[in-house]
Parts: structure tokens; C-alpha cells; sequence
């Protein structure tokens, strides 16, 4: 389980994370969830404090359960992982396909020089 000295930005972080796993923008997940999309901003940033009750409102437009906003087992490290991958993925639909294969190559290269390195 990651414990966080600040129990507010990573619950914001998981929202965040649901909200976009959704495909929701900030004004959508307010609209749905019956809150000003700038509240929803400041609880994803960890600036606020949401009660049980916004909490509640979250998850249902979130079509989660409650218990799972709290959900932090390996969730910074799958959350990061998962942006990574996500712009990575951006990265290359923008390429054709000759410039992803030599993309490949060198990320290849790259990867058995660090594996040894670190070996």
C-alpha cells in the first residue's frame, strides 16, 4: 500500500486518474457528478478537502464505488506508468510508419545498453 504524507493529492491523483480512464473532462465529471467543474479541479490537485458526500456524488458520476477512489495499491507507480504510456502511444500516431520502425530500433539499442549497464 502507498502511504503519502498527504492523503489529499493522492486521492486527487486517483481521481484524476478515473476521470480520464473515462475519457471525462474536468467540466464534464462536474456536470455529472452536480459540481462546479473548478471544485473538481482543486480536489484533483489536492487542494481541497472533499466530504463523504462529494465523494459519494464523484464515484457515481465516476460509476465506481466509493471504496475504489481510495484504491492506492501500487497506484502512483500504475498511475505514472500509465501516462507514460499514454504519451508515448500520442507520440507515435503523430509518426509514419518508417519513422516508428527506426523509433524501435533505437529504443531497442537503448534498452540492452541499460540492461548492461545495470547487469
Amino acid at each position: 500500500m502507498v502511504m503519502t504524507t498527504n492523503i489529499q493529492a493522492t486521492l486527487g491523483h486517483r481521481i484524476r486518474s478515473l476521470r480520464k480512464s473515462c475519457s471525462l473532462t474536468q467540466e464534464e465529471l462536474g456536470e455529472l457528478s452536480k459540481l462546479h467543474n473548478t471544485y473538481v479541479g482543486a480536489i484533483e490537485r489536492g487542494e481541497r478537502n472533499p466530504s463523504l458526500k462529494t465523494l459519494e456524488k464523484i464515484a457515481y458520476a465516476l460509476n465506481v464505488k466509493i471504496g475504489d477512489l481510495f484504491s492506492f495499491i501500487d497506484y502512483k507507480e500504475d498511475s505514472v506508468r500509465e501516462e507514460l504510456k499514454h504519451e508515448f502511444f500520442s507520440l507515435l500516431e503523430a509518426q509514419d510508419k518508417r519513422t516508428i520502425k527506426f523509433m524501435l530500433s533505437n529504443l531497442k539499442n537503448m534498452l540492452a545498453t541499460l540492461k548492461e549497464y545495470f547487469a
